[in-house]
């Protein structure tokens, strides 16, 4: 009745409504009949009964639905005895919703009021009988929620989630005590209600016949039907790929239709110019009155173009041959008949890319700008710059010979950069040479090659350089050896391939990895007794070992100002290493504050001795009277100092990506690429196609596999072109 109000929108002191004010009326009479009305509070539940069940009844109508459960007893005599427990209504909501819908929130007031009174009443679940006498809700419950919509699938799962499907049972509308709550009663007919006190009849049988489901009869009547379907007519151009084809295979065919005229010039031999202009003509006429028929039905009829029309500033007109041209501005000028009239070409049409396929071609695959002014001699197209620029784009042979690779997302860092660990525990290796070195000072000592082996932290940059005599397994085995006795031990080592290190690719690659064996059996031999790890990143990908590439880069800036022209021996050679080696490891890990006051930055030399190897020395402390205990405690203070300053300044750098910031397309399985060459020109860069995806932890795909020729390759995303070609 409050409801009812409110829909009206009736204020507190306006005036109700006659026909409220009269079903207002008659509650108020019949309230003081509740008095009479009786329920017992005792259920009769004793220790003796041999049975207990609960069976609840729910309903639903336009203004409300309920719920109703009865106890069901069997004694020790075998009788049966049933009692009225809990009863719940709502309102149906003022949106308009369906009674089924309705009838399956009473279904779940049902379920939660039944669970309720089980708790309370410790009634194992099992003993619960539901019933509604709604048949659509009885085929939800027996169906999987995925089937339905959001509404009805959220309220079947949550009755799923306490009762089976079997626990429901379907009771006919007369036997359906929910009834009287959901269409309402007065307190006059509640009193004597029988069916709402003691609940349906049937429940008093010693064995219950539980109705799953009501059939209903349906008479299907079979019923013939004609279904037709309009078929588009596809025009020949559709078949072709190539203008000039389609101009000779049409000129072919006109030809054949004038041969089967009697009096008519027959042509023999090649096609002849004017047998090609005319089968233009007839393809150009054909298409125009596909997508402006009523542009030319309209100026032939002398009519003004419409408002809507793409040709409303053109001026369209039509030649002799019924073609449809550019009317314009330019009458009075000198220029030839298409120049001063071209003929107008809709953008959505095959023939339109035919013809700009085919000024792409004549025009020796040029630009967008070359191929537009080759077709605005004859043709005014629709959006033509997009077209051509589009077409450009997907031209083979033109991304071929541009050869533009793409970038993907820089990826996240990986563990070992961001994961405090001691300095060179992970580590990357690379060579840089060759360098001249000589055996010793004076006259008739010829100079030999040497290389510069480096090693990095991975987490603090911290870089060690070694001189190597040569390129042997042995010769890398003791600079690894003298890097492990100083540095400590490496658990994990990365490096490339060897395909792309500087100035000796070839040798580097014997070194480090033989395409058979793996790599070489003396340094896996050493690197199983240091229990190091070693990780090689994707061939032909310097970005995955930036950080080695960039001390390579650094180291090399040093040296050759250093040293110029000059030809050091072994041992200045290592001085001068070990120098450089200091100067790297005192740069600054994060960006130098503004004020002048932190003059104080962190380098890779604090995690080495507390300090940058290449400070000033500090005064003498050797007098001062520290403990040993005092003094361990500010050694680890400054440590500690060190590594949050490492976590706050460094690592905070890389939020940013300053560089491939965006992600692009993801190459897919069965792309046709061309695999860049640094020392080739696009035109004979090799084919391949991408048979796998090597994503990474986002996702994103930055290493494929590729099949080339007779070989499958791993290669970086940024040294593929993917050509524009679709199965």
């Amino acid at each position: 009745m409050i409801q009812k109000l409110w829909i009206a929108g009736i204020a507190w002191d306006d005036e109700a409504p006659e026909e409220l004010m009269k079903e207002w009326c008659q509650f108020r009479e019949e309230l003081h009949k509740l008095q009479d009305f009786r329920i017992p509070r005792w259920l009769g539940t004793t220790a003796g009964d041999v049975q207990t069940e609960l069976h609840g009844f729910c309903d639903a109508s336009k203004m409300a639905y309920a719920a109703v459960v009865y106890i069901r007893r069997i004694d020790s005599d075998g009788n049966v005895h049933v009692a009225l427990v809990t009863a719940k209504s709502k309102v149906a909501p003022i949106k308009q919703v369906s009674i089924p819908r309705l009838e399956l929130c009473g279904a779940v007031e049902l379920t939660r009021l039944m669970l309720d009174v089980a708790k309370v009443m410790k009634i194992e679940v099992s003993k619960l009988h539901a019933w509604t006498d709604s048949t659509i809700v009885l085929a939800w419950l027996n169906s999987l929620p995925n089937r339905w919509k959001v509404f009805v699938a959220n309220r079947v799962s949550e009755i799923l989630t306490s009762l089976n499907p079997s626990q429901w049972s379907h009771v006919t509308t007369n036997n359906n005590p929910a009834d009287c709550a959901s269409r309402g009663v007065t307190p006059s007919e509640l009193i004597d209600n029988v069916l709402w006190l003691n609940g349906p009849s049937f429940l008093l049988d010693k064995n219950i016949k539980y109705e799953k489901a009501v059939g209903i009869k349906t008479n299907l009547e079979a019923i013939k039907v004609h279904y037709t379907k309009e078929m588009e007519e596809e025009e020949i151009w559709d078949r072709f790929s190539s203008l000039k084809r389609l101009i000779r295979v049409v000129a072919y065919c006109r030809r054949f239709l004038q041969m089967k005229k009697p009096k008519t010039e027959r042509y023999r031999g090649y096609l002849k110019t004017e047998e090609l202009k005319k089968a233009l003509e007839v393809c150009i006429h054909r298409d125009q009155r596909k997508y402006f028929g009523i542009e030319i039905k309209n100026i032939n009829r002398g009519e003004i173009i419409g408002k809507n029309s793409v040709l409303k500033f053109l001026n369209p007109i039509l030649d002799e041959m019924k073609i449809l041209r550019v009317g314009g501005r330019l009458e009075n000028s000198d220029l030839e008949q298409n120049r001063k009239h071209p003929i107008v070409m809709a953008n959505k049409s095959k023939l339109t890319q035919l013809i700009i396929a085919d000024a792409h071609k004549q025009t020796l695959h040029g630009g967008p700008q070359l191929t537009i002014s080759y077709i605005r001699n004859k043709y005014f197209i629709i959006g033509v710059k997009q077209l051509v620029r589009a077409y450009v784009r997907k031209c083979v042979i033109c991304v071929k010979n541009i050869g533009q690779t793409q970038n993907q997302l820089m990826g996240q860092l990986p563990s070992v950069r961001v994961t405090p660990a001691r300095p060179f525990l992970r580590s990357g290796v690379d060579f840089a040479g060759p360098i001249q070195m000589r055996t010793s000072r004076g006259r008739g000592h010829k100079s030999h090659k040497g290389y510069i082996c480096l090693f990095v932290c991975m987490c603090t940059k911290a870089v060690h350089l070694e001189a190597v005599s040569d390129l042997t397994a042995q010769g890398f085995l003791q600079a690894f050896k003298r890097f492990v006795a100083r540095r400590g031990r490496c658990e994990d080592i990365w490096s490339d391939n060897g395909t792309n290190f500087v100035g000796a690719s070839v040798e580097i690659k014997k070194l480090f990895f033989h395409e058979k064996a793996g790599i070489l059996p003396d340094i896996a031999e050493m690197l199983a007794t240091n229990n190091t790890s070693w990780h090689f990143i994707p061939p032909h990908a310097p970005n995955f070992g930036g950080l080695w590439e960039a001390g390579i880069k650094s180291a090399k800036m040093h040296l050759k100002r250093i040293i110029g022209t000059s030809t050091l021996t072994y041992e200045e050679m290592s001085t001068v290493l070990a120098q450089i080696e200091a100067c790297l490891n005192s740069r600054p890990l994060s960006r130098l504050a503004s004020d002048e006051e932190n003059v104080d930055v962190l380098t890779p030399g604090h995690f080495l001795i507390g300090e940058p190897l290449i400070n000033a020395p500090d005064n003498n402390y050797e007098t001062s009277n520290i403990s040993s205990l005092r003094r361990w405690q500010y050694t680890q203070r400054m440590s500690q100092q060190f590594w949050r300053k490492w976590s706050r300044e460094y690592l905070n750098q890389f939020f940013q990506r300053y560089r491939w910031s965006t992600q692009t397309t993801q190459p897919k399985i069965g792309d046709i690429v061309l695999i860049k060459e640094d020392n080739l020109p696009p035109c004979r860069w090799l084919y391949g196609q991408i048979i796998k995806e090597h994503p990474g932890h986002d996702g994103i795909s930055r290493v494929v596999t590729v099949r080339c020729k007779n070989s499958l390759i791993k290669r970086p995303v940024n040294k593929l072109c993917i050509l524009p070609i679709t199965n």
